[in-house]
């Protein structure tokens, strides 16, 4: 029998369908203003391992996901007045409608990659307003909603049982609601309904309270109860959606009908991306289109996700990416092999009962899913015939969903394209012809195949994505700072070592390099370029630059590593005894290298540049007049590189770059080393291609995560400013 972790009662409970034999499901799903990232692909995974579940154990599904293309994301949006679909329908000159639509399919298409079986019913809200608004008449003639200020809120107090979901008290939900005080509310807690139409909204509906459109809440309980009835067995979500989107649904749903309606809620935990909660500010936001761009096959991510069980956070990583793309590739050369000894018959006998019974047990277990591919991987290695392993593979992967019996049959369909060039192959063997042999394995290699010697023959496995995802120069690209070898204790190999970093910016990046090229005759110099995962042609471009300059030299990064880890790349492989920290957005107008070293000659200074700021209290810094100075900003940052050893590299928390020049001079400082600009350095700085495109709130929030980075280490040093000794 299965069981399932109920958020409602914090208990894992029996699950017995309202209806026997049949389980409705509602999972709340996008919101089509964008591409949905990994962190959303992972819960929409978890809803489509419930449904294979139920039906490997013999019970139908009816399974409903909504596509919220009215707009609101969060309820503090709606609140504000946003509305995401339609800032993004202007920024792109279409209707909402249209940007909606072109998401939509979007997600679709990501499912279809992932592997997840379509609902039965993806109802769209704005297709069921007229719903909506009948639920709130129903709140309203009972008294559990009221119309102030044109909007209609919901009476939470009126609602008994809210906050047993969340766990909030009433006394304590002015804490979770993350908005300014709505002064047209009875109660700070209260919760939109229906919201009136400002002038100039284009997506709005006529109503008896007059044109407006539905709060977010809402649309899932008009939406589930059409398709599913007043009772369903199985609402999902992730466990962001838990306060405040599922509790007011439950209220608002359950004031309206009188009576529960839903038996079994079911959450899924985060997805952090390299440690930290995704977010497109970060850079870490990825969408499966992003790792397809990066060589790697979205049912790896699937794969991935089937490691951690759903109710657990997982930290996504390129590496573990990498780590679950070779258990897959590893896993279908295991299928090819058993085909190609069964002709792909599987046999099913009563040794394969107990396998049956050990994957069925994690699988009822609240989804145990790591523990059912252990039981995968046992079984492939166990005393059993190739037809038993085969039926038995098949069988587990109704629930696992990774599409083995697809890959094997495009497989065999596909390779026919390399049998003639496998026949030679063979031939060229079998006369000691080894070089001949291995050119054509490199060739068919070179059109995504992998070539396997088996005793039935070479057997050639389809990986598409073999040749993709390589490093620059054929190096291995990295995932993180901590793969790369430190240099800093190595005696200088040169004068003076530039870094740089590319990330989608090659324009400013060009205009950079070529200044610094075009003043570096006569000076021994080597320019260090980490390519910080860019998806645009910025990688291809810089590595066709490379070709006709011999002393640049790139590290490729497999992701976006973040400002400060990149540079960490490039400060441990530096190897000049000046090191200069470069950002994309400034030009050199003249000899800088010569007067830098002249700057760096008085030992006391740690680092000189071109613009430097002062502070009196660390949390005002204004432009330096003079050389001496508290901060070196970092569109110019110089040092010896002697002394990493003792200042230590920069703090890898700072993804975005701004403020983590003020950090990085006050390592310099804290060793007791001077900052001091060099005077008329002839540098221009533009802007930065990423900061002109960013939004001005997008930009304040990020400068502001920073800067508070910085105040919360330095914060009591005032004793390492300036004007102190």
């Amino acid at each position: 029998m299965l069981t399932l972790f109920n958020t409602l009662t914090g208990d894992k409970e029996p699950f017995q369908p309202i209806t026997p034999g049949l389980a409705k499901i509602y999972s709340c799903g996008p919101t089509v203003y964008r591409f949905p990232h990994i962190g959303n692909m992972r819960i929409y995974l978890m809803s489509d391992w419930l449904r294979r579940a139920l039906e490997y154990f013999g019970c139908r599904v009816v399974h409903v996901k909504n596509i919220t293309d009215i707009g609101h994301m969060r309820q503090e949006m709606l609140e504000r007045g946003e509305d995401k679909v339609i800032a993004a329908a202007r920024a792109a000159g279409k209707t909402p409608l249209e940007i909606a639509q072109y998401y939509t399919e979007a997600f679709f298409l990501d499912e279809r990659k992932l592997n997840i079986l379509p609902a039965q019913h993806f109802p769209r809200a704005t297709e069921h307003v007229p719903e909506m608004i009948a639920i709130v008449e129903n709140l309203m003639g009972q008294g559990y909603a009221y119309q102030s200020g044109g909007n209609i809120y919901f009476d939470v107090k009126g609602f008994e049982g809210y906050g047993r979901l969340s766990g909030n008290r009433l006394e304590s939900l002015l804490e979770g609601v993350r908005v300014e005080a709505d002064t047209s509310k009875r109660n700070p807690e209260d919760f939109t309904l229906w919201k009136f139409a400002e002038p100039g909204r284009e997506m709005k509906w006529p109503s008896p309270w007059g044109e407006g459109f539905p709060g977010w809440h809402i649309e899932c309980s008009a939406m589930s109860m059409k398709y599913l009835g007043e009772e369903f067995d199985i609402h999902t979500g992730g466990v962001d959606n838990i306060f405040p989107h599922h509790e007011g649904e439950i209220a608002q749903s359950e004031a309206a009908v009188g009576h529960r309606v839903v038996n079994h809620w079911v959450h899924g935990q985060h997805l952090l991306a390299d440690g930290l909660k995704m977010a497109k500010s970060t850079g870490n936001a990825y969408i499966i289109a992003d790792i397809e761009k990066r060589g790697y096959d979205p049912l790896a991510f699937r794969y991935l996700c089937l490691g951690a069980h759903y109710r657990s956070r997982l930290n996504f990583t390129i590496g573990s990416l990498k780590a679950a793309q070779a258990r897959l590739l590893k896993l279908r050369k295991n299928a090819a092999l058993l085909a190609g000894e069964t002709g792909g018959v599987g046999s099913r006998s009563p040794r394969c009962a107990h396998w049956e019974l050990e994957f069925g047990q994690a699988v009822a277990d609240d989804l145990a899913l790591p523990r059912a591919l252990t039981v995968l991987w046992r079984m492939l290695k166990a005393d059993l015939s190739a037809g038993e392993k085969l039926w038995l593979l098949w069988e587990f992967d109704r629930v696992l969903g990774l599409d083995i019996k697809g890959w094997l049959y495009e497989n065999q369909k596909t390779r026919r394209d390399v049998q003639e060039p496998l026949k030679e192959r063979k031939a060229h063997r079998e006369s000691s012809s080894f070089i001949e042999a291995d050119q054509l394995r490199e060739m068919i290699m070179a059109t995504g195949y992998e070539i396997m010697d088996t005793s039935e023959g070479p057997l050639a496995i389809r990986n598409p994505y073999l040749t993709m995802g390589a490093g620059k120069g054929g190096a291995e690209p990295v995932s993180s700072s901590a793969e790369v070898e430190s240099l800093i204790s190595e005696p200088d190999g040169c004068e003076f070592s530039v870094n740089l970093l590319a990330h989608d910016n090659f324009p400013e990046l060009k205009r950079c390099l070529d200044s610094v090229l075009s003043w570096s005759e006569g000076y021994d110099l080597e320019i260090i370029l980490v390519q910080n995962g860019s998806l645009d042609e910025t990688a291809e471009l810089i590595e066709d630059f490379s070709v006709v300059h011999e002393n640049l030299r790139i590290i490729d990064a497999d992701h976006y590593l973040g400002e400060a880890a990149g540079r960490n790349v490039g400060l441990k492989q530096s190897c000049g005894k000046y090191v200069i920290l470069l950002d994309g957005c400034a030009e050199l107008k003249g000899d800088v290298f010569g007067p830098i070293r002249e700057t760096l000659a008085d030992e006391k200074v740690g680092v000189t540049g071109a613009r430097g700021v002062l502070t009196e209290d660390l949390h005002e810094f204004k432009d330096a007049p003079t050389p001496r100075v508290d901060a070196m900003l970092g569109y110019c940052f110089a040092f010896r590189r002697g002394l990493l050893s003792e200042v230590g590299l920069m703090d890898e928390k700072f993804r975005f770059y701004r403020n983590l020049d003020l950090d990085y001079s006050f390592q310099f400082r804290d060793k007791g080393y001077i900052l001091q600009t060099t005077p008329d350095l002839p540098i221009q700085i533009y802007d930065r291609m990423d900061w002109a495109a960013m939004p001005q709130d997008e930009r304040d929030r990020n400068s502001k995560k920073n800067f508070y980075r910085f105040l919360t280490r330095w914060h009591h040093r005032t004793d390492l400013l300036k004007s102190k000794p």
